[in-house]
């Protein structure tokens, strides 16, 4: 337990380090850990060394938290939108990859004089071919590379996790049993399709059963975070147990760890994060992003304590690591550029740029899975012909740690060179418009503010001329910015209701949420509401047009068909003015802030403004009168229905009340609980009794 502390301490105080210096924290980490070896042989921090990374621990304990978190965030649409390059570069490509690397390195070490097995070098490309999402993920957020090339590379690095180890799983498998037939490279990929059909049940009756339990134990939040950690390890570790013991018809069920993990994340993230309560949400992906910063950070402390204690000597593996090295980089050249260009020729989906594809090639760091997959060769693992003085285990584990670390200290600390260079974090027309915007509604607000402030605090007319016009300025600046930006754009008038369109979708969706936190839409409304904004958004980022009518029901996808088929509620009276009350709700948001927008200095024509307004008022008109007909047919039900709608507003009010009395430290902190117990309570038993 001293070790484990003191390498957190260690690892938080390389974390503080990193956010000041903008250097990989991966790499510091490595860095402070060479400087600790010294210090850990003198006899009172010896403890340093002592907790050793077992593969049970690996597999058990940190994996499932690290794929987990890697996949909580990634969007099921997104990922069905780009399946095509996910699926290649993931599958088809790192087959390709593995034997690529297998069978140049068993060649090239032959024409050194260094004979390697064929068995040895494949398994090794196996290992070493697949990607590491949490290594990547980590600099990708740093640099905040674009949203659709972290979702190829998220995507590629959790799916190729699972080909890469079934891919070894069957070859260490078919390599212990000596005998390498037709027969056995059948047998070979008849159990890699069976993993693909087995996780595919596996996954929907843990999806059925964990969605039913969350639904139980919402508004208790402590349970609510705990089945979201059970979920994890349990869908990992259950996998492991009916690959290794059931059999139907005497046929072996085999189950992909990782890829059923890295699919329950993404039920979590996507399904589930509307079922739990709203707290539990707010603060989710903080608990996990905690979570994984302890896993990342104990795996990679203890990862060169293993390596400390490998008994092989470097100097006999520089030329074989330097190869190794060269021919990994140039496999995972041609597993990108080969099928990324055919995809791009034959335009199956949206392109994928060049300077997409450079970063894609180049940043490729491997970490905790290779490692994973050599500590789960048995130590007295034996191949035919193995000549050299080492066991076929440290061979791997030498090159596999060597290439982590040539990632790790060149790749890494390289990334952002290639991102600047390469110009993919350059803000776009829009994000450009976006920024400008943002600033001149925060210039404006601080105007507004300085205008109070004479009255209100002690300061002299000159300091308040100064303050004035001292923001004055820098609106005017911004103001500006933005003439030249429209100046230079060709259409500028399409990038302003682009721009703008969006605005009016974010608003919508802020003000959803809200609806919902407050159980005033259950969650079948807010996901049908939200997936037909989310499917604008998607629209005009693509560069389509909004759909200007009440409803968007084209480009629905299949799993929302087959939800919406399940839940669809159309001839409930009771949804159906919910549904269009919502959609009254807001609308009118939209229209009213975009009343204000209207007035402000922009530097362009404010008319683009009244075609929002127009078309929202649209919406606003048919959501009433579509309300008012079923009021008129179903008068009672629906008084009946706003009494309840009127309380859930006041218990809104109650809880803010509540909580500006706690803030200002009116009532105690005892107090403060015990009031919002109390409403909480009364909140989950009217969402209960909700329609």
């Amino acid at each position: 337990m001293l070790a484990i502390f003191s390498l957190l301490s260690i690892s938080s105080l390389v974390y503080m380090i990193a956010k000041k210096t903008k250097l990989p924290y991966t790499i510091l980490l490595v860095i402070a850990w060479f400087l600790l070896i010294p210090l850990s042989k003198i006899w009172f921090l010896h403890f340093l060394v002592e907790f050793k990374l077992t593969p049970e621990m690996l597999f058990f304990v940190f994996l499932p938290i690290l794929i987990f978190e890697s996949g909580y965030n990634m969007w099921y649409r997104q990922l069905i939108k780009n399946w095509k390059s996910i699926g290649s570069l993931a599958i088809f490509w790192l087959l390709i990859s593995t034997f690529l690397i297998g069978y140049t390195l068993n060649l090239v070490f032959r024409l050194i004089w260094l004979d390697i097995p064929l068995e040895v070098t494949m398994l090794f490309g196996a290992i070493i071919s697949s990607t590491d999402p949490v290594a990547v993920l980590s600099l990708f957020k740093q640099f905040w590379a674009p949203r659709r090339l972290v979702l190829i590379f998220e995507g590629e690095s959790l799916f190729n996790d699972w080909t890469a180890l079934a891919l070894f799983l069957v070859m260490l498998a078919v390599i212990k049993s000596w005998v390498i037939t037709t027969w056995t490279l059948g047998v070979w990929f008849a159990t890699f399709l069976c993993m693909l059909f087995w996780w595919i049940i596996f996954w929907g009756a843990m999806w059925f059963g964990f969605s039913k339990l969350i639904e139980k134990v919402k508004w208790n939040e402590n349970l609510e975070i705990a089945f979201t950690m059970i979920v994890a390890h349990m869908t990992f570790i259950l996998s492991e147990i009916i690959s290794e013991f059931v059999k139907v018809w005497n046929f072996e069920i085999k189950i992909s760890w990782v890829i059923a993990t890295a699919l329950a994340s993404i039920v979590v993230g996507n399904y589930w994060r509307y079922k739990i309560s709203h707290k539990v949400e707010e603060y989710m992906e903080s608990f996990w992003w905690f979570v994984a910063f302890v896993a990342n950070s104990l795996v990679f402390m203890l990862m060169w304590t293993m390596f400390l204690s490998l008994n092989v000597n470097l100097a006999d593996f520089i030329l074989p690591i330097i190869i190794t090295i060269l021919i990994v980089i140039i496999a995972r050249w041609i597993s990108i550029y080969l099928p990324i260009n055919i995809l791009n020729y034959t335009k199956l989906e949206e392109k994928i740029p060049p300077s997409w594809q450079h970063l894609l090639a180049w940043w490729s760091l491997r970490w905790a899975l290779a490692l994973m997959m050599v500590l789960m060769i048995p130590d007295d693992f034996k191949v035919n012909a193995w000549t050299l003085w080492y066991s076929v285990k440290e061979f791997l584990l030498a090159l596999t740690i060597w290439s982590i670390m040539f990632t790790l200290f060149v790749k890494a600390p390289t990334i952002g060179f290639f991102v600047n260079k390469l110009k993919i974090n350059k803000l776009n027309d829009v994000e450009h418009f976006q920024k400008h915007e943002s600033m001149i509604l925060i210039y404006t607000e601080i105007l507004k503010k300085i205008e109070s402030i004479l009255s209100k605090w002690h300061i002299s007319k000159s300091e308040y001329e100064t303050l004035n016009k001292k923001y004055k300025k820098k609106l005017d600046h911004e103001i500006e910015e933005f003439k030249k930006l429209l100046s230079k754009v060709g259409e500028s008038e399409n990038l302003i209701i682009k721009a703008l369109s969006l605005h009016a979708l974010w608003i919508e969706k802020q003000y959803l949420k809200e609806l919902f936190r407050y159980n005033e839409i259950d969650e079948y409304i807010f996901k049908y509401m939200l997936g037909k904004i989310n499917r604008q958004i998607e629209r005009i980022e693509g560069n389509k047009t909004q759909v200007k009518k009440e409803t968007l029901t084209e480009d629905i996808d299949l799993i929302d068909k087959i939800l919406n088929y399940f839940h669809t509620k159309d001839d409930n009276i009771t949804y159906q003015y919910l549904k269009n009350r919502t959609k009254y709700i807001v609308s009118s948001k939209v229209i009213v802030e975009f009343e204000i927008l209207k007035n402000i200095e922009w530097g362009f024509s404010v008319e683009v403004f009244d075609e929002v307004i127009e078309l929202y008022s649209k919406f606003n008109v048919l959501s009433k009168q579509k309300m008012d007909e079923i009021y008129s047919k179903h008068e009672k039900m629906i008084n009946l229905l706003d009494v309840r709608l009127v309380n859930k507003s006041l218990l809104k009010l109650e809880e803010k009340t509540v909580k500006s009395l706690y803030e200002k430290e009116f009532v105690t902190p005892k107090l403060y609980v015990d009031i919002m117990d109390s409403i909480e309570h009364k909140i989950a038993r009217d969402a209960k009794v909700f329609v």
